[in-house]
């Protein structure tokens, strides 16, 4: 006879299932936090165990959570079972084996193959595990009869996420014009754009809080969107993101060298985190990379804070738009393998936000080398001294966003 918990925790599985199918954005977003809590969980231990370990401790929980799960299923089907009627019994009787040695393979077998599936679902609901594993792309270099060639290829497409992934108001020429339309707040002695009062008051006059702002150092606040069904930055990406902009070699009127980027996707204040619906979109036309640019999304931030909204980017393989200059960027979700010493979205992120508060350098929106090379190389994550020089002279600014989105 199974105990009223058991019946209801199985009670519990089956409608969470249902209502996933009936209602899949709804449930996705309320149990968004438990299920990031436990895909970071899962993340760390790959970063932090040997891979040896980190795959058994995976079949080891799946194991035990499939044998709990299947237990509690087996003891709620029995009890139902004894109370149906002779015909629902018979149907039983012939779908499972009749002796025990039969009844326990089968229970073996249903369980093994959970398991299986589990474990060759993993990467696909948690995307890269480590960041920089190739768990994700490995088909691709196993698929083909010249693993080599099949090498290249990648390589190839991965030289190109970035050649088209600028959005300039009036065509390529119009960069620097739309930065010179920019009416640039001062004082501001340290050229991030933000007054110095607004600086030491922690917050600009329409209410848009600055936290930690310091006047006498760069200060570049990002606001992270999600669009359904994406990934959130995970701790090791938001720590990795800080430490790139605050290595930057930039110089600051305190002395020091560095950006501090200050990130902000908990939605504490009514801003940033879940957008509420998916996000697709192709860069075709410029208003695509700022459409989610708005007062509903950011409030009394526009113009003081940047934006990029998580989601998914069509057309061919990019992987991100950003405005150059502007504030506002879209990148995809994708975490692809990557051998460099940040996370792919990392160079992805910091290359869409210097397009932002760089602009144009030397008449074009891309540079030979650095972060701003249209290619993601674990080679090119540094600031080249073109970069470097416009960074110097004070973030970009752009006219577009401030006569028409602010």
């Amino acid at each position: 006879m199974a105990h009223p918990a058991e019946s209801a925790f199985v009670g519990a599985i089956i409608g969470l299932v249902t209502a996933l199918i009936a209602f899949p954005t709804r449930v996705g977003r309320l149990l968004a936090p438990a299920g990031g809590a436990v895909v970071e969980g899962i993340r760390w231990a790959s970063e932090t165990l040997p891979y040896w370990a980190f795959i058994l401790t995976v079949f080891l929980g799946t194991m035990i959570v499939a044998v709990v799960v299947a237990y509690e299923f087996a003891r709620v089907g029995y009890a139902a079972v004894r109370r149906a009627g002779p015909r629902t019994k018979r149907i039983v009787r012939f779908v499972t084996p009749n002796t025990p040695i039969g009844k326990a393979a089968f229970a073996f077998c249903f369980t093994i193959l959970f398991l299986i599936g589990s474990v060759w679902a993993l990467p696909y609901v948690i995307g890269d595990l480590g960041e920089n594993s190739a768990v994700s792309n490995a088909g691709n270099f196993t698929s083909g009869d010249d693993p080599k060639s099949a090498l290249e290829d990648a390589n190839d497409r991965m030289n190109d996420v970035l050649s088209g992934d600028v959005a300039t108001q009036g065509g390529a020429e119009g960069a620097s014009d739309d930065e010179r339309a920019y009416d640039r707040p001062r004082p501001d002695s340290d050229g991030d754009r933000l007054k110095d009062s607004w600086e030491r008051a922690g917050e600009t006059p329409g209410g848009a809080e600055l936290p930690n702002a310091d006047p006498d150092r760069m200060d570049l606040y990002v606001q992270f969107d999600y669009g359904s069904y994406t990934h959130p930055l995970s701790q090791r990406e938001r720590q990795a993101l800080k430490q790139v902009w605050a290595d930057m070699p930039v110089r600051n009127p305190d002395g020091s060298t560095g950006i501090t980027l200050h990130i902000d996707d908990e939605r504490d204040d009514g801003y940033g985190g879940a957008i509420g619906a998916e996000v697709s979109v192709s860069g075709e036309r410029v208003e695509d990379v700022h459409q989610y640019y708005t007062a509903r999304n950011l409030g009394p931030r526009r113009c003081r804070y940047h934006q990029i909204v998580v989601g998914e980017v069509r057309g061919g393989s990019q992987v991100g738009f950003a405005s150059a200059p502007g504030f506002g960027g879209v990148v995809d979700d994708e975490r692809r393998a990557y051998d460099g010493d940040v996370p792919f979205r990392v160079h992805v992120i910091t290359h869409e936000l210097l397009h932002n508060v760089v602009g144009e350098v030397d008449g074009k929106t891309h540079t030979s080398e650095g972060w701003l090379s249209p290619t993601v190389d674990a080679d090119e994550a540094f600031l080249s001294d073109a970069a470097r020089a416009e960074l110097n002279d004070g973030l970009a600014g752009s006219g577009y966003y401030q006569q028409n989105l602010c």
